[in-house]
C-alpha cells in the first residue's frame, strides 16, 4: 500500500518500506537504507534502465523526497511514496504468439513415431564494471525454434536490463528463484539449470547468476495433428546491497512449440 499524502506515520512509513527494527528507527536510516525504482519519474537510488517492458515500478514520490542523500529528514519526505515488490519486467503472454514473456522460443518439429522436444530459453545477470546486468539468450538449445526477447529476435546473449552502480559494492549479493506458471503437453524432463550460479556476491564479472530453462522431451505418435507444448517460468533475481533493503527483480520465460509425427497408430 502507498504511504498517504497526509497524517504520515513513522509505522506506515516502516511497513511500506520493509523495516524490521522495533526500536530507535530514525527516518535517516529508513531513508538511506531504501532503494528507489521509479524510472518513469527520474528518482532512483540506482539507474534502471531496459530494453524491454517495464510493467512494475515503484510510484511517483514527493518533489522534494531524497531518501538517498539528503540531511534533512521530514516524515513529510515519505508522503505518497509506494514501493513495489517485486520490480515486474514483460509479462505471461495468454498465446504463443504474444511474445510477451522476457525471452521466448517457439519451435517446431517432426518425426516418423517420435518427435524431438528441444525448447530452451536463458535469463542470466552479471556484474559489468559497477553495473549489474541481465541478459537473455537461447540456452542450451539454442538451435532449436526461433527465440526473442518480447517480441524482438535475439542472436546471442543480449543486454535486456541494468542497474547501474549498484556492483560498485561487491558485496552486493544476487540470488535467483524459479517458479512455474504453466506446463502444458510435457511428457519427459522439464528443468531449469544454473547458469553458473543461484547465488552470488558481485566479485568476480566471470560469474552469471540465473537460470537456463530447458524442455527435453519428445511427442510420440500425434500424427499430424501434433502436440503443442506451453511452458511459462518466472525467474526472481533479489538483489542485495548490504547497505540496502534487498528488491527483488521479476522476469518470464515462455517455451513454445509444435511438434508432429508422420504416424499415429505406431505405438
Amino acid at each position: 500500500m502507498a504511504i498517504g499524502t497526509t497524517n504520515v506515520s513513522f509505522s506506515a512509513i516502516a511497513t511500506e518500506v520493509g523495516a524490521t527494527a522495533n526500536a530507535n528507527v530514525s527516518l535517516q536510516d529508513l531513508g538511506q537504507k531504501q532503494v528507489i525504482l521509479n524510472p518513469g519519474n527520474s528518482r532512483q537510488t540506482y539507474t534502471l534502465t531496459d530494453s524491454i517492458t517495464l510493467t512494475t515500478q515503484d510510484s511517483a514520490i514527493a518533489d522534494n523526497m531524497n531518501m538517498g542523500g539528503s540531511n534533512n529528514y521530514e516524515v513529510s519526505e515519505f508522503k505518497s511514496y509506494d514501493m513495489n515488490d517485486p520490480i515486474v519486467f514483460s509479462s505471461v503472454g495468454s498465446s504463443v504468439n504474444s511474445e510477451s514473456e522476457t525471452i521466448n522460443v517457439f519451435a517446431t518439429a517432426s518425426g516418423n513415431c517420435i518427435a524431438p522436444v528441444r525448447l530452451s530459453g536463458e535469463i542470466y545477470c552479471s556484474r559489468v564494471g559497477n553495473d549489474l546486468v541481465w541478459y537473455v539468450s537461447e540456452g542450451n538449445f539454442g538451435s532449436f525454434g526461433v527465440h526473442n526477447k518480447e517480441g524482438n529476435g535475439i542472436n546471442g546473449a543480449t543486454e535486456c536490463a541494468r542497474l547501474a552502480g549498484i556492483a560498485s559494492n561487491t558485496s552486493t549479493t544476487v540470488s535467483v528463484a524459479a517458479t512455474t506458471l504453466q506446463n502444458n503437453n510435457v511428457v519427459g524432463s522439464t528443468a531449469t539449470v544454473s547458469s553458473g550460479s543461484t547465488s552470488s556476491n558481485l566479485v568476480s564479472t566471470n560469474t552469471k547468476i540465473g537460470f537456463d530453462s530447458r524442455i527435453f522431451s519428445f511427442a510420440e505418435c500425434t500424427g499430424s495433428s501434433g502436440r503443442n507444448v506451453e511452458v511459462r517460468m518466472q525467474l526472481d533475481f533479489t538483489v542485495t546491497h548490504p547497505d540496502k533493503r534487498p528488491r527483488k527483480f521479476r522476469f518470464f520465460v515462455g517455451l513454445f512449440g509444435t511438434f508432429t509425427t508422420t504416424n499415429q497408430e505406431c505405438c
